[in-house]
């Protein structure tokens, strides 16, 4: 690719994909369960919020102007993914669970120690899909925080061929987003045992939500 299409590139894509997010969105028939008291608890806890990679469209949107803070990857379709964010009122910080990650989950921490929140998809940014890395489970241990799975599911839906499976509901369609209740991991787990518990109230949280939209 040139240097000229490149930079074409970088100038359009994100404000048409942000553009694209708020009117996908806006017309979404969307129930969410559970924001209640996740957002009660915002006001005096620092959280992380756990989403799968390929279930981002819909979350992304939903929270934005809350100023939590999102890790977006070093590559280029990371930075359209970080200004995209940033339309939206996120924070971002730029790493991943490859390159750059000391670095990036330093930062997160800082946050989190401050009080802020912050949202990671433990399984990303290439997978495997569904399986939860120990970088979100770090995290949220140093900091002391709590965690909340994410689910998000649509009855009218278009499902990439991407490893994420991205999911990408289709305009006017019932969309259900189900935060779970934050918890925190019992002391004495192995980081095994946590990988495991979180990716079980990620599989609840989600079938939660398709069994919503197909009400």
């Amino acid at each position: 690719m040139s240097a000229k299409k490149r930079k074409i590139e970088e100038k359009l894509i994100p404000p048409l994909a942000y553009y694209l997010l708020r009117a996908a969105n806006f017309s979404y028939r969307l129930e969410v369960e559970g924001w209640k008291k996740v957002k009660e608890m915002m006001a005096s806890e620092s959280l992380v919020f756990s989403c799968w990679h390929g279930k981002l469209w819909v979350p992304s949107y939903f929270l934005k102007d809350l100023e939590i803070y999102a890790l977006a990857s070093l590559s280029r379709d990371g930075s359209y993914i970080s200004e995209v964010l940033e339309r939206l009122g996120w924070g971002t910080v730029r790493g991943s669970s490859s390159r750059g990650a000391s670095r990036s989950l330093l930062k997160l921490y800082r946050k989190l120690k401050q009080g802020e929140s912050a949202a990671i998809t433990p399984d990303g940014p290439t997978g495997p899909l569904h399986q939860v890395k120990p970088g979100i489970i770090f995290l949220q241990e140093k900091a002391g925080s709590y965690l909340v799975p994410i689910g998000t599911e649509a009855r009218w839906k278009k499902n990439f061929s991407s490893w994420d499976e991205f999911l990408l509901p289709l305009p006017f369609s019932k969309t259900a987003l189900v935060f779970a209740e934050p918890f925190k991991f019992e002391e004495g787990l192995t980081m095994e045992a946590k990988q495991k518990i979180l990716e079980e109230k990620m599989a609840e949280v989600n079938k939660r939500a398709a069994e919503i939209v197909k009400k």
